[in-house]
């Protein structure tokens, strides 16, 4: 019994410490409110303290930061925001131009010139370079010496085959005097016909190793020939791939030379929408950037019919005669341009397959209206109706004008009203 009445009396003096306690506190809040109101007044810093200190909320913290975010915000959209929006909304997108099948259409498409004939000119024999006579941009002549090899050993097969030229020529001159004495000598009785068949094979076979020593001397004086590169056309020299002391082998090129007397090419690659449109003969213009006096006639030579790559296929044309065409050097960049003639009976316009979107609302086009002077314009979206697929493209019954550029990729990101900048057309 005194072991739990020992134990009790903590319990009751804590209750009594803590009602102490709670009694101090009640005063301290009395005399608080007892404080008149003029003593309540708080300086400005006190005011701003509790904002410095850590056990401020959170929600009191963010609320003290927001006007100072506010305040740069302000301060960005101020200092060119709008300008870095409005750059940042423009995005680049491809093009194609409407057109109607029915009339005749205009296109231009990149090519290359090229000279009429281009000729890798190599040594017919292996050997070691002991001269060359041009260099890069050289004129020549047709027959002018462009290049030699040593020609020692080649000297030495000629002389050869002269010695075996007569050392055959003496077999057959025996051969010859042999059969004719048994010839005599079967008609006097003196010889048998064996003896005359035996002569006469002698002296065949001397004939004919003859005429083999005469063709051997042959190919070796050509071959001497060959040891001498000499230029098959008037022209120029566009490439030197050897220098001297340098051995080159048979048929590897020596000096490239370019025939400055045709008319230079262009090629081109044309698409396959177009290309059945291509024939030999057709009329064409040619304008070269790097050249003043206007486009140049030119008329088509060559139409592929094998596909050069995914681009399309090859079109070469050549420049009519002019006094002018001289300029032309190859490998300057050039334009071509070509009048396509329409189909009768067309029913609409047409545009490129891939310029035609479809979602919830049907078939749609984004026409894309005229650019200004820096290639911007705005996107459009118009309902259209599509008719059927020709070779050109897909044909548009109602709402494409003739003539209206239309977006070709980008259709799931575009929105009506976007600025976007044109790119390469298709």
């Amino acid at each position: 019994m005194d072991q739990h009445a020992g134990a009790a009396r903590p319990s009751a003096r804590s209750a009594n410490r803590f009602t102490g306690m709670a009694a101090a506190s009640g005063r301290v809040r009395a005399m608080k409110t007892s404080v008149p109101a003029s003593r309540q007044r708080r300086r400005p810093e006190e005011l701003a303290e509790p904002a410095r200190t850590c056990g401020t909320p959170p929600e009191r913290r963010r609320a003290a930061r927001r006007p100072f975010l506010v305040l740069a915000a302000c301060l960005l959209a101020g200092c060119g925001g709008e300008e870095a929006a409005s750059s940042a909304d423009i995005r680049p997108v491809r093009y194609a131009r409407a057109f109607v099948v029915g009339t005749d259409r205009i296109r231009t498409f990149a090519g290359v010139a090229r000279a009429a004939s281009e000729q890798d000119l190599a040594f017919r024999v292996a050997g070691t370079v002991t001269a060359v006579e041009v260099a890069v941009g050289s004129r020549v002549r047709r027959g002018q010496v462009l290049a030699r090899l040593d020609s020692g050993d080649l000297e030495l097969r000629r002389q050869q085959a002269e010695a075996g030229v007569a050392q055959a020529r003496a077999q057959a001159r025996n051969a010859r005097a042999t059969y004719e004495r048994v010839a005599a000598l079967y008609g006097s009785g003196n010889a048998s016909m064996s003896d005359l068949d035996a002569a006469r094979a002698t002296y065949e076979s001397a004939n004919a190793s003859e005429a083999s020593a005469a063709t051997a001397l042959r190919l070796a004086e050509q071959q001497v020939s060959y040891a001498l590169l000499q230029a098959p056309v008037d022209g120029s020299v566009s490439r030197v791939a050897v220098d001297v002391n340098e051995a080159v082998g048979a048929g590897q090129t020596v000096v490239v030379v370019i025939d400055t007397g045709g008319s230079p090419e262009v090629q081109v690659t044309v698409p396959e929408t177009f290309i059945a449109n291509m024939r030999a003969g057709r009329p064409a213009e040619v304008a070269f950037a790097t050249l003043a006096g206007g486009a140049f006639g030119a008329t088509v030579t060559e139409v592929g019919t094998a596909a050069a790559g995914a681009g399309g296929f090859p079109v070469t044309v050549r420049l009519d005669a002019q006094p002018n065409a001289a300029q032309v050097r190859p490998g300057m960049a050039a334009e071509v341009t070509f009048r396509i003639e329409g189909r009768p009976g067309a029913a609409g316009v047409l545009v490129p397959p891939e310029a035609v979107g479809q979602d919830q609302r049907g078939r749609f086009v984004y026409v894309l209206a005229p650019p200004d002077t820096g290639n911007v314009a705005t996107a459009e979206r118009r309902t259209v109706e599509t008719g059927a697929l020709t070779p050109e493209g897909l044909e548009i019954l109602d709402g494409v004008q003739d003539g209206e550029y239309v977006a070709t990729a980008g259709l799931a990101t575009l929105a009506p009203g976007q600025r976007v900048r044109l790119l390469d057309a298709r």
